[in-house]
């Protein structure tokens, strides 16, 4: 994507059959970026009686072949595809058919064994490759020539003693460096896929590899910075060496990310939403980047009772735009105009809210960047009001849940016209002008009325450096990163995936305990 989140080119896995999925997409290292590495999870039959182990009985079963493939971005074109079963049999997973949420019992092509769950892939300067299969508890370096298997780490046949660390279900195996003697890499243990454990937290890895004694050492570990001295996320999860040394954690099932000093030390802590929400993070990255969406500022503006005593409050939010240092809002007795601005509040979230003390029937908001420089204006929002039916549910910031009265008896009602104050098509709105655009007349920058200015944040992002969170990629993603971010009532989120299972809203009296 560019700048504006605009899909600028589209890769898609081929010869495999089975379309490319989330796990990964990364810019191949070396490739001067005209390559891609991609996972694909391709169903296939495969006899599961050969082994008792398997449980399955009778007729012909099915697997999940992990595979990846290289491909040339331009064209299209697979440059090499390495297929899971044909170097590392079934029959050396760690999980067994019919037993995690993400196992499969591998009856039918619907719901295959997933015995080995591949769920990162890098490339070395050599060509070789390096990739994570979950399942089995392993990290491979394969051959970039025929795909041979050249070493393990961890798994069922590995090929160094581990000194000091044990590691299962792990994620995001990343090359370091490499010479003849010692290999230094990266990944995420989870330490637990839910049922079995190899440790009592998650935690990121710092891995030297000694060929000549075969041995591998854990030099760094990084814990989440919590009170118990850690966390455990059995999904999920990834580590980011960042140009200053620093490191930076995303901690998988917990929508949580954090950055540490090279030394260990938390600086930063962040979390997204809480656990019981179920929304989570696939990884979490952080990079330089600037955002102009092409989308208009959202705009929502309330008043309890439509006078003085209650005022009217302005909550604005841009999702995607990280440039936005501040916000100016206007307000009109019309939806046509003149605007007066009425107030400025400096943004220190993804959502500002701003109270006015008086109250206006229609209104708009201008994102300002750091310089004072406009950079976008939102819907022409009219304030909402609610009606004397709905007020006793309304508080001075917003109205609460609506509910279904199932012991009401609208047999008998037949058709009930709404008050013609309430009906949609009498609010005014302008068809002609829903958006105040940049070059409109009639807006000044007088302050009428006075304002009261709080904010409140809901999701950090901050200017120029943002983390840009991944609750699931997909292909469409050139930059192999997608950003959730939660808007104010629910969160937003990219799929629903059998992997990951199903993601729920957000409860509002959770995310705005003040409204209870």
């Amino acid at each position: 994507m560019d700048k504006n989140y605009r899909v600028v080119k589209t890769v898609e896995s081929s010869g495999a059959g089975a379309s490319c999925d989330m796990h990964e997409f990364r810019i191949t290292p070396y490739s001067d970026s005209k390559t891609v590495l991609m996972t694909v999870y391709q169903p296939r039959m495969f006899d599961l009686t050969i082994n008792p182990r398997y449980r399955v009985r009778g007729g012909m079963g099915w697997i999940v072949e992990g595979v990846f493939q290289e491909i040339e971005i331009d064209t299209g074109r697979v440059l090499f595809e390495w297929r899971s079963s044909d170097h590392l049999d079934p029959s050396l997973s760690y999980t067994m058919p019919a037993t995690t949420d993400t196992s499969g019992d591998g009856l039918s092509e619907d719901t295959p064994w997933d015995y080995f769950h591949i769920n990162s892939i890098d490339k070395n300067e050599e060509g070789d490759y390096l990739i994570s299969a979950r399942h089995m508890a392993g990290i491979y370096k394969l051959s970039g020539k025929d795909g041979h298997v050249i070493w393990e780490l961890g798994g069922a046949n590995p090929t160094f003693h581990q000194t000091n660390f044990n590691f299962s279900s792990q994620h995001h195996a990343r090359w370091l460096s490499e010479n003849a003697t010692h290999t230094l890499l990266t990944f995420y243990d989870n330490a637990s896929n839910g049922v079995n454990y190899t440790d009592t937290f998650s935690q990121g890895y710092f891995i030297s590899i000694d060929h000549i004694n075969k041995t591998a050492t854990a030099y760094k570990t990084y814990n989440a910075p919590e009170p118990e001295g850690g966390l455990m996320s059995t999904s999920q999860g990834n580590l980011q060496l960042l140009p200053n040394g620093n490191v930076h954690i995303g901690w998988g099932e917990h929508a949580y990310f954090s950055e540490h000093t090279p030394e260990g030390s938390a600086v930063m802590y962040a979390k997204l939403a809480a656990r019981a929400s179920n929304v989570m993070i696939y990884r979490s990255y952080k990079f330089p980047w600037i955002g102009q969406p092409l989308t208009k500022p959202a705009l929502w503006t309330y008043s309890r009772n439509n006078d003085e005593s209650s005022g009217m409050v302005f909550y604005v939010s841009w999702n995607g735009a990280t440039e936005v240092a501040s916000w100016n809002f206007y307000a009109a007795p019309n939806a046509t105009g003149p605007f007066k601005m009425v107030g400025s509040v400096k943004k220190s979230g993804f959502e500002t809210r701003m109270r006015y003390l008086n109250v206006t029937a229609w209104a708009f908001a201008e994102a300002v960047d750091v310089n004072g420089k406009a950079l976008e204006r939102s819907v022409i929002s009219r304030t909402f009001v609610p009606s004397k039916s709905m007020q006793p549910s309304c508080d001075e910031w917003a109205c609460g849940k609506a509910w279904l009265d199932w012991e009401a008896d609208v047999s008998s009602y037949g058709l009930i016209e709404t008050n013609p104050e309430f009906r949609s098509q009498n609010r005014g709105f302008n068809t002609a002008g829903y958006y105040a655009e940049m070059n409109m007349g009639g807006a000044t920058a007088a302050l009428g009325g006075s304002a009261e200015t709080t904010t409140e944040e809901k999701t950090g992002t901050s200017s120029r450096s943002v983390v840009l969170v991944a609750v699931c990629l997909v292909a469409l993603v050139l930059a192999g990163v997608g950003a959730c971010m939660a808007k104010r009532h629910v969160a937003e989120l990219c799929a629903r995936s059998r992997v990951l299972g199903k993601y729920i809203r957000v409860d509002d009296e959770e995310k705005f305990p003040d409204r209870r």
